[in-house]
């Protein structure tokens, strides 16, 4: 070879290697982003579909982290087994079988409607038939185009983790954009369109870093080609990689559901840990972490001292300092376990492997706090189980040698630690958990008021003893946000007189104590449609409540999704529709849009009318409520809450109503009650089941007050 030729050869090498790292880096960081960006769009196509059910989240959880993981598994298959050239032949065939026949995303041919039993496993082969392709190609992208990095000749090919920091900024970019960016401004539509795009885009990205690995010059170094053989990796350090990302993962899913139940009901605060959860991965894997692994196993101990000094001494802190306790701790464990993980990750050859066993503890941590738990703990239990578990995640504890009778005797302590936990929590009587989330009951210090709250939102209340300590008998006297005279029993009321003074046929969604059952009259029909099997028990049992038993023995119940179990009635059968579900922080948008409207209009009669309990303390739904109801013609009156300083003692709520009807008179709302008719579609935009946006109720709540 002549010497132009060679200095030619030389500068196209120095041109690739420049431009190797770059189109790395920007290509992983497009594919998490996409990774992360498909999974809250598909869940919100779906919800509609099962009626809005959190079960769907719960199934889309365990099938992305599946499918995640068979990605991880087809990267390691395509690294250990084929050449460069040949799995970029393939991968790459794939990704072009995907652009042409799984995008856009969509929800697939063949599951309009859900069968009557065994929605769980047609969930799981809908998301299988339409986003299962897509995303298994996506999913798969992390670990193999690392592995492709580490034959590029590259200067930092030895050691590619860091680009798995690049990985999870996307990730975490996507996470935050969605709710704050994409939500609020694009139709699931559009979304679906803006992703096959974006994938689009990813696949060119990955056939430029296929051809930069395959068009290393004859400089003599490793040729491209070869497979690298990869160490020996022992089971011990497989199941170290397994259990150091085990508690992590379960610990993000248990921390959420503890500061949601316990410290603080607040819309989008599962974001919060899940971003944290995500920066970890940015900052160990650095080639220098800016947070230290020394520092983060100091902070651990000291979290987990304030903790348990809190808990020991009852120190208040207000949920302000909680908050930051909690997630002070979470972060601490997370960075020191996944510093853990970075610590013992193997040499480049191995490191589609190593991402595999990871993404195997992550599943198995996910589906024991996201699946098991609440099935074996009236309480969030896990979270202190997976405190003890982050502990032993520290670098002393991993590397004790301890022999074979001694590991056996520790295990069955600990089993029988666990047995004796999970009979203890199934006997509680005052936590009841179920799929939807933790319901406790708590009585007054003073014995005279019992309470239901879910999370930390108040769901219901009865009097048990008057003020002198006797036993309260006969009717209870709804108390919290059903009180007589509040908005919402004056709203059923002003529609009962309208019908001369007693309703028909009622539907009231959601069910709670049971309290709005003692607005009842002699002769009414009502029913109640709640998801929850749960709080049914808890409402009908006397021991408990006695709203139920007391005013409406007789009353008949739905259990399932509304935007499910509706559909059933009787078209024009109802007087009155009672929506009682937007309380809490996490609330179910599918009952509030254009389309949920249509439904409630199909099953009203020509005067029918429906009331909305809207009171929130984060979002402000009476403008969605108002221009929702104005796509489909109705008029809208809202009052405002009332609550005045002689309310509170008595356990009594002013509630912010919404009464939604075609004509004034299907109502006979009075101004001087504090109706106020809402003119026009007001400011809001529409919900619709393909478009909500939540951030915009929370801007209006906290927008001051003109």
């Amino acid at each position: 070879m002549d010497v132009p030729t060679m200095q030619a050869d030389g500068r196209l090498e120095t041109r690739r290697l420049a431009t190797t790292l770059p189109l790395y880096t920007a290509t992983i960081f497009l594919s998490a982003f996409l990774l992360f960006g498909i999974q809250p769009m598909f869940a919100k196509m779906v919800l509609p579909r099962l009626g809005g059910s959190p079960g769907v989240w719960s199934v889309a959880m365990v099938f992305f982290q599946t499918v995640l993981l068979a990605g991880y598994g087809y990267a390691h298959l395509l690294v250990s087994r084929f050449t460069v050239r040949r799995a970029a032949l393939i991968h790459i065939s794939l990704m072009v079988l995907v652009l042409l026949v799984g995008l856009p995303i969509g929800i697939a041919a063949g599951f309009e409607r859900p069968p009557q039993d065994g929605e769980t496993l047609w969930l799981i082969a809908l998301f299988t038939a339409s986003v299962g392709l897509p995303f298994f190609a996506v999913a798969a992208n992390g670990p193999l185009l690392q592995a492709w990095f580490a034959r590029t000749g590259h200067a930092q090919a030895s050691d590619p983790y860091f680009l798995y920091a690049a990985s999870n900024i996307g990730s975490f970019l996507a996470l935050i954009a969605y709710p704050f960016l994409v939500e609020p401004v694009l139709t699931l539509s559009a979304q679906s369109m803006a992703w096959s795009w974006g994938f689009g885009l990813l696949l060119a990205a990955i056939a430029a870093c296929a051809g930069l690995g395959l068009g290393r010059g004859r400089d003599g170094l490793a040729a491209p080609e070869t497979v690298l053989a990869p160490a020996a990796i022992s089971a011990r350090q497989k199941l170290g990689w397994v259990a150091l990302a085990f508690v992590p993962s379960g610990l993000l899913v248990a921390v959420t559901a503890h500061i949601s139940t316990d410290v603080a009901s607040v819309p989008l605060l599962w974001v919060v840990p899940l971003a944290l959860f995500l920066l970890t991965f940015v900052i160990v894997f650095q080639r220098k972490p800016m947070l230290r692994h020394s520092w983060m196993l100091t902070a651990q101990l000291v979290f987990v001292a304030g903790l348990t000094l809190k808990m020991a001494f009852q120190v208040p802190i207000g949920w302000g300092g909680e908050l930051a306790l909690h997630l002070g701790l979470f972060f601490t464990t997370a960075m020191v376990a996944h510093g853990e993980l970075a610590r013992r990750r193997p040499d480049a050859a191995n490191l589609t492997q190593f991402y595999l066993w990871m993404s195997l503890g992550g599943v198995l941590g996910g589906l024991f706090c996201g699946l098991a738990a609440p099935v074996l703990f009236n309480s969030v239990a896990e979270y202190p189980i997976l405190i003890i578990a982050g502990l032993l995640c520290r670098p002393g504890f991993t590397a004790m040698r301890i022999p074979p009778r001694v590991q056996a005797g520790l295990a069955g302590g600990v089993f029988a630690c666990l047995l004796v936990l999970v009979v203890s929590e199934q006997q509680r009587t005052d936590s009841v958990r179920s799929f939807f989330g933790v319901n406790k009951i708590t009585d007054s210090p003073d014995g005279q008021i019992r309470t239901l709250v879910h999370g930390s939102t108040v769901h219901g209340a009865q009097r048990l003893r008057h003020e002198d300590g006797s036993l309260v008998t006969g009717r209870p006297e709804p108390l919290s946000y059903y009180y007589t005279g509040g908005g919402i029993a004056d709203g059923i009321d002003a529609v009962r007189q309208v019908r001369g003074g007693r309703l028909g046929a009622v539907a009231a969604i959601g069910l709670g104590t049971g309290s709005l059952a003692c607005q009842m009259r002699p002769g009414e029909g009502w029913t109640f449609y709640e998801i929850d099997p749960q709080v049914v028990r808890m409402a009908t049992d006397p021991t408990r409540f006695t709203f139920m038993s007391s005013c409406a023995p007789d009353a008949r119940f739905v259990l399932g999704d509304a935007r499910l179990t509706l559909t059933d009635a009787a078209a024009g059968s109802l007087d009155l529709i009672v929506v009682d579900a937007f309380s809490s922080d996490a609330i179910p948008i599918h009952l509030m849009t254009t389309e949920a409207i249509g439904l409630y209009l199909s099953k009203l009669k020509p005067n029918g009318a429906v009331l909305f309990h809207i009171s929130n303390r984060n979002m402000d739904l009476g403008p969605v409520v108002t221009a929702t109801a104005h796509t489909q013609g109705l008029a809208t009156w809202i009052r405002a809450s009332r609550q005045t300083p002689d309310l509170m003692p008595q356990r009594k709520y002013s509630p912010h109503v919404a009464v939604v009807a075609r004509k004034a008179e299907d109502v006979g709302l009075s101004a001087a009650q504090g109706w106020v008719q809402q003119e026009g579609p007001g400011t809001a935009r529409a919900w619709r089941d393909d478009y909500a946006d939540v951030i915009g109720a929370i801007w209006r709540k906290l927008a001051p007050r003109s």
